[in-house]
């Protein structure tokens, strides 16, 4: 009942916050969102008890000619401060610190993000916890003019390149048996130097539970990513995981209007962990490209022996 009680505080909390920031754009997506949950929530860093590093690599709808190109890296990991030996992470409240890059081309529009990340976390109950999280940072924009033209060929086109501050804020909920959360991107609602465009704030929501097949020692895990934009529709992320013992897993997601995403995996020694994704094009730019990929290789690193294992289902 306890359990309950703080469940039921924490998602009323996860409603206003999200009811405070309605206005919305969306950055790059990501078909391995349950995989890389900590690049859309800065509450996520942390909740394991290990160093967390991710390289990832997106091509999207292939053949396009221009098509959007995302690589990233992100590290994080819990911390205490003060000489005392902390103990065990899941017996006390703690830090979290990270950061991340990433790197967006289409065509001749570049955008490079580079944040810092801070969560706090905080032991509700005996196995259930919640986190909160902000990003710091700077994202920065350019056009490459050279080679565009106009549709009468007369009119200069300048090249522009601008740096911007950045920040985010996140909310997490986790225990063995579910995680949830809410983050809200781009607070800062700055005018991009030599541009009309304004930062405007998008969030996110995202959430799954785990179902033990305690027979087959596997799991399966449904999840959901709702992503909310001021001048784009809602688009929605429904995906289920099967997890074999923790050494494979596949899925299965289905993203509104856009695609059907197969996506496959594998740990080695539970510290690395590969994932691809296959996007199958389901809107009319099926007609132009031909599809997406996205690869994440994953290295967990822990550093001490009294670290333990995955407590948050998000690894599956």
């Amino acid at each position: 009942m306890r359990e309950k009680r703080y469940l039921y505080t924490v998602l009323v909390a996860m409603c206003l916050l999200a009811a405070t920031f309605v206005h919305a754009q969306q950055p790059p997506q990501y078909s391995q969102f349950i995989f890389n949950n900590f690049l859309i929530n800065p509450a996520v860093g942390g909740t394991n008890d290990y160093i967390d590093m991710k390289l990832g690599y997106r091509t999207q709808w292939v053949g396009f000619g221009a098509q959007p190109v995302t690589y990233l890296f992100s590290i994080h990991s819990p911390v205490h401060f003060g000489n005392r030996e902390p103990g065990k992470l899941e017996d006390r409240n703690h830090h979290s610190l990270g950061g991340y890059v990433t790197k967006d081309d289409t065509g001749p529009i570049g955008k490079l993000n580079f944040y810092g990340s801070y969560s706090y976390h905080i032991r509700l109950d005996y196995s259930l916890y919640c986190s909160f999280g902000f990003f710091a940072g700077a994202k920065q924009y350019s056009l490459d003019a050279e080679g565009l033209t106009t549709p009468n060929g007369t009119e200069f086109l300048p090249s522009i390149s601008t740096i911007t501050p950045d920040a985010a804020v996140g909310f997490w909920i986790y225990s063995k048996k579910y995680f949830g959360g809410v983050a809200v991107h781009q607070l800062v609602p700055l005018e991009l130097d030599g541009t009309s465009n304004i930062l405007a704030m998008h969030y996110f929501f995202t959430g799954g539970y785990v179902i033990k097949l305690r027979k087959i020692e596997s799991k399966l895990i449904p999840s959901a990513h709702v992503k909310l934009g001021w001048l784009t529709p809602v688009q929605a992320d429904l995906m289920v995981k099967f997890d074999y013992q923790s050494i494979l897993w596949v899925a299965l997601a289905y993203r509104k209007t856009d695609a059907i995403i197969g996506i496959v995996g594998f740990n080695v020694r539970n510290a690395f962990q590969l994932g691809y994704a296959f996007d199958f094009t389901t809107s009319k730019l099926r007609n132009y490209s031909s599809n997406t990929h996205e690869i994440i290789i994953s290295y967990k690193f822990k550093p001490r022996k009294r670290m333990r294992d995955t407590k948050c289902p998000d690894w599956g």
